[in-house]
C-alpha cells in the first residue's frame, strides 16, 4: 500500500506540478502583454518546460529538501520571466509575487485538510493548492481587468470564487471518502481540470466580448467619418452649383440694388447664404471623428425638434485617445437622446468642450422631463433592459478616473447637467 501510494503521489505531483505552472503563466500574463515576436514566444516556451522538468525532477528524482524544491521554483519562474517584456524591477516583483502566493495556498490548503482531519492529505494537498492558487490568481486577474476599465459581472465572480472554493471542499470532504487512493487522485485531478477549463472558457468570453466592444467602437468612429463625407459632399454641390449660377445671382442683385430694392436684395441674400448653410452640421473642429460623432448626434437631436447650442473650442488633433473619447461623448450624449425622446416640447442640448494646456473641459446640458430614478450615487437608465441600468454614467466615469478627472453631475429646473474636467 506504501509503494501504491508513494507511486499514486508521485503521479498527482507531476500533474499537480504541471497545473501549478500553467497557472504562474496566468499569473504573469497579468503583469505583462502576452504578445511577442516568435522566437521570444518559442523561448518561453523552452523556458516553461525546462522549469516544469527541473522543478518536477527536484521532487521526484533528487528529493531535495523543501527550501531547495523553493530556490528551484525562484529560478525556474525568474527563467520564465526574462521572457517577457517589460522592466527587471516588474519581472523580480513577477516572481517574488508568483512564489509567495503559490507558498501561501500550500500552507492554508494543508491547514484545511489538517483540520477536516483529511486522510489522503499529500494527494489532497497538492491538488487543493492548486485550486486554491488559482482562485487567488484569478481574482487579481478580474480586480486589475476591472481597474483598466473593463466590465466584470456578478456571473464572473461567481465562476472566480465560487467553483474553485467549491472544488476545495469537495476534494476535502468527498473525495477523502474514497478508500481506493487512486480514485482520490483520478477525482481531485479532474477537479482541478475542470476549473483550469472553465476558467479557459471564461478567457475566451471575455476576449471575445472586448473584440465586440472594440468593433462597436470602431463602427462608431466609421459611422463618423461616413457622416463627415456625406456632410463634406454636400457642401460640395452646394458651393458647386451656387458657383455655377453666381454670375446670374450677381445679375439678380445688380437690378434689385439699382431699382434701390435694398430689403429684397437682402432677403435674396438671406436665402443664398440659407443654401451655403450644410444640413446639421454644427461642428467644423477639423477633427473627422469629433466632428462626425457630434453631428450625428446633434443632428438626431436637432430631428427630434431640439433647441442646440454648441461651444467647442479644440484643436485639430485632440490630446484625448479617440477611442475614450467616443466611448465618453457617445455615452453622454445617448443620454441626452434618450431623456429628450421623454419630452414633448421645450427640448434643448447643449454641449460645450474646451481644451486647454494639460486639460479638457466638457459639458453636456439637456432638458429632460418626468422623475429620474436614483439609486445610491448612480441614476437608472429608462431602458427596458435592467441590466443596462447605470452602465452609461459608468463606462464614462471610467474613462475620466484613467485621465484623473472629475465628474459632476447637477439637475436642476428640468435640466441634467453633466460637467467633466479631465487631464491630456
Amino acid at each position: 500500500m506504501i509503494g501504491e501510494l508513494g507511486t499514486v503521489a508521485s503521479g498527482v505531483y507531476v500533474i499537480g506540478n504541471l497545473f501549478r505552472i500553467y497557472i504562474i503563466g496566468m499569473f504573469f500574463r497579468v503583469f505583462f502583454d502576452a504578445a511577442a515576436p516568435r522566437n521570444r514566444r518559442i523561448a518561453r516556451c523552452i523556458c516553461y518546460i525546462v522549469y516544469y522538468v527541473g522543478n518536477s525532477m527536484c521532487f521526484l528524482v533528487w528529493a531535495l529538501s523543501p527550501n531547495m524544491i523553493m530556490l528551484s521554483n525562484v529560478i525556474g519562474c525568474l527563467l520564465v520571466a526574462t521572457t517577457y517584456l517589460g522592466a527587471w524591477k516588474y519581472k523580480i516583483i513577477a516572481m517574488i509575487a508568483s512564489v509567495a502566493t503559490a507558498i501561501v495556498c500550500e500552507d492554508l490548503a494543508y491547514r484545511l485538510l489538517v483540520s477536516l482531519g483529511t486522510e489522503h492529505i499529500i494527494i489532497l494537498g497538492i491538488l487543493s493548492t492548486d485550486l486554491m492558487f488559482l482562485t487567488i490568481v484569478s481574482m487579481i486577474k478580474e480586480m486589475v481587468d476591472f481597474k483598466r476599465r473593463d466590465e466584470i459581472t456578478f456571473v464572473e465572480w461567481i465562476f472566480v470564487v465560487l467553483i474553485p472554493t467549491c472544488s476545495v471542499f469537495v476534494s476535502a470532504i468527498a473525495l477523502d471518502n474514497c478508500k481506493d487512493v487512486r480514485s482520490v487522485a483520478l477525482g481531485g485531478t479532474s477537479m482541478v481540470l475542470i476549473n483550469i477549463f472553465v476558467f479557459y472558457l471564461l478567457d475566451r468570453i471575455q476576449e471575445m466580448h472586448k473584440k465586440q466592444m472594440g468593433l462597436a467602437l470602431l463602427e462608431q468612429q466609421n459611422q463618423s467619418y461616413e457622416n463627415q463625407m456625406a456632410l463634406s459632399k454636400e457642401s460640395e454641390r452646394t458651393i458647386t452649383a451656387l458657383r455655377h449660377d453666381l454670375k446670374n445671382h450677381l445679375l439678380s442683385l445688380q437690378q434689385l440694388i439699382g431699382h434701390r430694392q435694398y430689403q429684397e436684395a437682402e432677403a435674396y441674400l438671406s436665402d443664398l447664404f440659407t443654401d451655403l448653410e450644410t444640413k446639421h452640421r454644427f461642428v467644423a473642429t477639423g477633427n473627422t471623428i469629433v466632428d462626425g460623432l457630434l453631428n450625428i448626434k446633434l443632428g438626431q437631436a436637432a430631428e427630434m425638434g431640439a433647441d442646440i447650442l454648441t461651444n467647442i473650442q479644440i484643436p485639430t488633433e485632440l490630446s484625448m485617445n479617440m477611442k475614450d473619447f467616443s466611448i465618453l461623448m457617445g455615452n453622454l450624449l445617448d443620454n441626452a437622446l434618450r431623456a429628450l425622446e421623454q419630452c414633448e416640447k421645450d427640448k434643448s442640448l447643449k454641449v460645450m468642450m474646451k481644451e486647454e494646456v494639460g486639460k479638457l473641459f466638457i459639458s453636456v446640458e439637456n432638458s429632460y422631463c418626468g422623475e429620474l430614478k436614483k439609486v445610491g450615487n448612480v441614476f437608472l437608465t429608462t431602458k427596458r433592459e435592467w441590466r443596462s441600468h447605470g452602465m452609461g454614467l459608468k463606462n464614462v466615469q471610467r474613462v475620466v478616473d484613467q485621465y484623473h478627472g472629475e465628474m459632476d453631475i447637477e439637475t436642476t429646473n428640468s435640466v441634467f447637467s453633466t460637467k467633466l474636467i479631465m487631464f491630456v
